[in-house]
């Protein structure tokens, strides 16, 4: 029952910034949240979704927020292990495909994977930062990474296999192009 209550919590945080993705200024004090020297900034705005101080829950809610107003483009589908994949490059996605040495952004995701404890939020938010700056400009699933981050603290071993999952499972489409 918990869980459900904390993804109406992630659903009702993703209404607000959905409602303010015009508003600059707003956008622009969540985007601090992403600073660490500057995330009381968006504290007023993230108040009321537990988003201040530096325990488990604030760090995901100043983590999707601060994500959200800086690359807006959403998924309906997928995972971070998804939106990952995706920044693959040719060369890249076919050293996997053919069980090859990781590339640049193979290594980095294994290193997402072997966060402990906060260091994910900063490993989240810089994939995430180039996913906004990819050629394409890749979605970001929100509802899925808020619920992924939260559920981090009580059990991270089952969103790496996740998120694994959807970086290295073969796509036959996707490896035969």
């Amino acid at each position: 029952m918990e869980s459900v209550s904390k993804l109406g919590f992630g659903e009702r945080l993703l209404a607000y910034l959905r409602e303010r993705r015009e508003d600059r200024g707003v956008m622009a004090n969540l985007r601090s949240g992403l600073v660490e020297r500057q995330h009381r900034r968006s504290w007023p705005l993230l108040a009321a979704f537990n988003g201040i101080g530096d325990h488990h829950a604030a760090r995901v809610v100043r983590t999707v927020a601060g994500l959200y107003a800086t690359h807006p483009k959403e998924s309906a589908s997928g995972d971070f292990g998804t939106t990952c994949r995706a920044l693959l490059g040719d060369e890249e996605r076919q050293k996997l495909a053919d069980g090859g040495e990781p590339g640049p952004v193979s290594k980095r995701f294994l290193h997402l994977l072997a966060a402990e404890g906060n260091e994910i939020f900063d490993r989240v938010a810089s994939l995430g930062l180039r996913a906004k700056a990819h050629n394409d400009s890749i979605p970001i699933h929100y509802e899925r990474l808020f619920a992924d981050l939260w559920t981090w603290e009580s059990q991270p071993d089952r969103v790496r296999e996740r998120w694994a999952r959807s970086f290295w499972a073969p796509r036959s489409k996707e490896d035969a192009a």
